[in-house]
């Protein structure tokens, strides 16, 4: 391999509360709107114009900056390699992954999301497990198409049949099949990355076509409806799905943060308090000695990291479940199957919840999911401040608060132009 002079500028990123320097050949980070993204990016010399891919997203956990700045320096280390290689003698990553691709469009899934190698290693447990679920689609549906004889057209046809009701006169599943298309971006970009034959032909393709989303939701749980399904789940005595509803109601939680979520960890790992083992897998979450009527609820929330902290005398909904709750076993989880294990996926967290909120009268419509947009709704049309809503619901900066999570907040429209009437009259 010929000796070349590689780019190895040292690069300050903040990783967690930690400012470091980072050295790795390739390696940039790049704002994007309110935060910094990490990639590896090819040499720009004439002699790697052809190469492919231009750059490569790094994903990193900033909660552990030392494995983030380990990983950042391996993968700018192999796409680098990688590069020269291509300018030396054209070898690529298919030699390695030859062997377990047959063609169609499933093998490149299995390899995505096998790779050790691949970006789906590195995804959260929930996220890797909503990809997991439009992944099964894909594979159940399409899976056995080989890339050589698809065209980019053929997605639109898929498209439209994911998005097809599940039954005559039903609702057509935008989300499902929106889902399902982003997926086979993924799928493709990674087959580009590995250098997987047609990939980048229909990931092209895909790039010029457009499908409909769904529209950002409208649906607003009243503080009526929580309250009732709440009473509902005490009738039935599930105290814990009780206590699951009134904490997301109350403390703008996701369902993710008070469920929890299972991650792979080896047999001699460990268990802190509260965490439970079901074979390879490690379960954490909230449990309920983090509930104190006189204390804090502090939180570090999984999507964005950020620390929040809640007065639990000030929840009614909460306070209303401690009343009845067993604290015999203070690192139980908060949100329980009716046996005290934690609950082994939100398919089946979200079926019982399902049942409660029909049973209190709750539309269709209304998901267990707009319990936070509801709540931050709530508190902007009671006059809380963005700063103060930001900070309570965990968010990176204020526009989240008013693009995504403000929902028909009537009452600060009326506010205004009663101010502006005021300022009128004096």
């Amino acid at each position: 391999m010929k000796t070349r002079t590689t780019r190895r500028r040292p690069v300050t990123v903040k990783l967690g509360e930690q400012s470091l320097e980072i050295q790795a050949p390739g390696f940039k980070a790049i704002r994007r709107g309110a935060e910094k993204q990490f990639y590896w990016i090819k040499d720009d010399h004439a002699e790697f114009a052809l190469y492919e891919p231009k750059t490569v997203r790094i994903y990193v956990d900033g909660l552990d900056p030392e494995a983030a700045c380990e990983r950042i320096q391996r993968i700018c280390l192999r796409e680098q390699e990688a590069m020269l290689a291509w300018a030396d003698d054209n070898s690529s990553d298919r030699e390695r992954l030859g062997p377990k691709y047959d063609g169609t469009l499933n093998s490149v899934i299995v390899l995505y999301t096998n790779d050790e190698e691949s970006s789906f290693q590195n995804l959260k447990a929930n996220t890797r497990q909503s990809y997991a679920d439009s992944l099964k689609v894909v594979t159940d549906t399409i899976g056995l198409r080989r890339l050589d004889h698809l065209h980019p057209k053929n997605f639109r046809r898929y498209y439209n049949n994911w998005r097809a009701p599940a039954e005559p006169g039903g609702e057509e599943r935008v989300r499902r099949a929106y889902g399902c298309i982003q997926m086979v971006r993924v799928v493709l970009s990674y087959g580009i990355e590995a250098d997987i034959p047609e990939c980048k032909r229909l990931r092209d393709g895909l790039t010029r076509m457009n499908f409909e989303k769904n529209p950002p939701r409208e649906e607003i749980m009243s503080f009526e409806q929580a309250a009732a399904i709440v009473d509902a789940c005490l009738k039935a005595g599930d105290i814990s799905m009780a206590l699951t509803q009134a904490v997301a109601f109350d403390c703008m939680f996701r369902q993710g943060d008070i469920r929890g979520d299972w991650r792979e960890e080896p047999l001699t790992y460990a268990l802190r308090p509260g965490e439970v083992r079901r074979g390879s897998k490690v379960w954490s979450g909230m449990t309920i000695d983090q509930l104190q009527p006189d204390g804090v609820l502090s939180v570090r929330t999984s999507k964005t990291g950020q620390p929040v902290a809640h007065a639990v005398n000030k929840c009614t909904l909460v306070m209303r479940c401690l009343e009845k709750l067993d604290r015999s076993n203070p690192f139980a989880p908060v949100a329980a199957r009716p046996d005290g294990k934690p609950w082994p996926d939100r398919q089946s967290f979200g079926k019982v919840w399902r049942k409660y909120a029909t049973a209190a009268g709750l539309p269709k419509n209304v998901w267990n999911m707009d319990n936070r947009a509801s709540a931050i709704t709530e508190a902007a049309a009671a006059g809380a401040s963005d700063d103060d809503i930001a900070s309570t619901g965990a968010h990176d900066n204020k526009r989240t608060t008013r693009a995504i999570y403000k929902r028909q907040a009537r009452q600060i429209s009326e506010r205004v132009q009663a101010a502006r009437q005021a300022s009128r009259n004096e």
